[in-house]
This record gives C-alpha cells, sequence and structure tokens, in this order.
C-alpha cells in the first residue's frame, strides 16, 4: 500500500511539473504564490509557522504576523512555481538576477579551491547554484532525499549545468563532502533547519540544534566559509548576494572553535531573516520547544 502511494504521489508530482513548464514562467511563479496564500492557511504547519513568528518577533502585532504569513506562503508557492524553470532562469540570468559579489564569484572561478558557501531557505534558495554556475563556480549542493523514492530524480532536474553535483544527506554525506573539498571544488549548505546530530547556538534568542559540519571541515581544511544572501525583488527577479568569508575563530581549543562559527555563521542568517522575514520557512520547527 505505502509503494502504491508513493507511485501515486510521484506521478501526480511529475504531472503538476510538466503542466507548469508548459506555462511562463512569470506567470507560473505568480500561480504557485496565488495558490499557496490560499492554501497555506489551511495547513497545519500555518500553526507552526505563526506560533515561531510570535515567539521570534513578540513586538509585532496580529496584523503584522499575518503580512508576515501571508508573504511566507506567497514567497513558498512562487519558489515551486518557479522549480520547473530552472533553465529559463539560467538563460535570463542575467535580466532576473541582481549580483552582489561579483568579484568573489570570479576569483573562486578563477582560481579554485575549497570553499563553503553557506545561506538558508530564504527567497527562492535554488538561485545560488544557477547562477555560480553561470559563472564558472560549480557547487555541490547538500540536499535532503525525499522520503518518497520515486521522487529522487525530481531533484536531479535542476540541476542546470553536468558539472553541478547533488549530495544527499545521511551516513556517507560527510564523507563525499570531504571528497569534494580535497578536490578544490566548492560546496553549497544550507544551514538553518534542526539538525538533532548538530550544536545548539543562539538563534533569535533561543538555542537551536544547528548543522556544524560546515564548521569542522572549515576548519579542518582551512577552506573559506562565504555567507550567500538570495532575496525575492518581485516576481520572479532576485539579487544574489556573495558576501565576504567569516572570519575563522582560533581560540586553540578546536570544539570551541566548531561552535564560535557555528554561532558566527546562524548569526548572519538571522540578521537576513529579520530583514525579510516573509522569505524564510517558518513551517520548519526550529526550536524544541
Amino acid at each position: 500500500m505505502k509503494k502504491l502511494r508513493f507511485r501515486l504521489e510521484a506521478w501526480l508530482v511529475r504531472g503538476l511539473l510538466v503542466l507548469l513548464r508548459q506555462l511562463p514562467l512569470d506567470f507560473s511563479s505568480w500561480l504557485g504564490g496565488a495558490v499557496m496564500r490560499g492554501i497555506g492557511p489551511l495547513l497545519p504547519a500555518h500553526k507552526v509557522a505563526r506560533r515561531n513568528l510570535e515567539r521570534a518577533f513578540p513586538e509585532k502585532d496580529n496584523a503584522g504576523i499575518g503580512r508576515i504569513l501571508t508573504g511566507m506562503w506567497d514567497n513558498l508557492g512562487r519558489t515551486a512555481g518557479e522549480y520547473p524553470h530552472h533553465v529559463t532562469i539560467a538563460r535570463e540570468a542575467g535580466r532576473r538576477v541582481e549580483i552582489r559579489g561579483t568579484d568573489m564569484i570570479e576569483a573562486f572561478a578563477g582560481n579554485p579551491r575549497p570553499a563553503i558557501f553557506v545561506s538558508a531557505h530564504l527567497a527562492n534558495w535554488e538561485i545560488m547554484p544557477i547562477v555560480g554556475a553561470l559563472h564558472g563556480v560549480y557547487l555541490s549542493s547538500v540536499y535532503r532525499r525525499p522520503n518518497n523514492p520515486y521522487l529522487a530524480s525530481v531533484f536531479e532536474d535542476r540541476l542546470t549545468h553536468p558539472q553541478m553535483s547533488l549530495i544527499a544527506k545521511g551516513p556517507s554525506a560527510g564523507r563525499e563532502l570531504l571528497r569534494v573539498l580535497k578536490q578544490d571544488r566548492p560546496v553549497a549548505m544550507l544551514i538553518d533547519q534542526k539538525l538533532r546530530e548538530g550544536i545548539p547556538v543562539s538563534f533569535f534568542g533561543r538555542e537551536a540544534m544547528t548543522p556544524s559540519a560546515f564548521a569542522e571541515f572549515a576548519l579542518k581544511l582551512g577552506c573559506d566559509v562565504v555567507p550567500t544572501r538570495i532575496e525575492r525583488l518581485g516576481g520572479a527577479h532576485f539579487r544574489l548576494s556573495v558576501l565576504p568569508p567569516i572570519e575563522k575563530p582560533d581560540t586553540g581549543d578546536h570544539a570551541e572553535d566548531v561552535r564560535r562559527l557555528t554561532q558566527a555563521a546562524t548569526s548572519v542568517i538571522e540578521e537576513w531573516v529579520r530583514e525579510r522575514p516573509a522569505e524564510w520557512f517558518w513551517v520548519h520547527k526550529r526550536w524544541p520547544d
């Protein structure tokens, strides 16, 4: 029964992606946002998002929280509507993606070396590897394998260049990341979601279990940790900002250095979320309580 359900789910998702792919990118993005603005508030995840927002922004009234929730569902719907159009985004990136930090991207392309580009589930977080590939920076992106095995290849469909690759979270992910970095190739990691195997650092004033593997690798290999931000500028238009690498601590205590680097990167992400809260993934149970 479970296998049949997975197959039906996969057919439904693939069929929906095929239909969306027939639409113009801008309309597909708008449609996704419109649908999720209507459906999102009816989902159980809406309560999770509201609770997260009320605790993260206690100074905001109910109307303010409501506006953020509406914007969040719109952004998530647009991101889904843009999913089957990654090739179009890549082709039209010159007019769709404003880039800040082009010199840093070109520096990595001209001098290949191990680097970890860290980001968060903000705006359309798939923009980072798409634009990187256009400038000769081919990222190996870490992702969570779907529970439905028949949907695994859907993730591969988003790759817009043969030198881009995906690394599935799991027992072998660490070895694969180390192998890629030792080959002087960059990786991309989203570090804003709860990870039981992570370490506790402060996020919006509360402890949150946070992925720290990026800090371990950066300290072990001496590679840069590069904060990379995506913002939605309206519709299917974006801004990609590649910031200077985070300074790595050197206290002489490895565990403390890992904690400090993880906290530094998390604090950068918190700043981004505070500036554009409607573009973050509030439906995730980020905190233990």
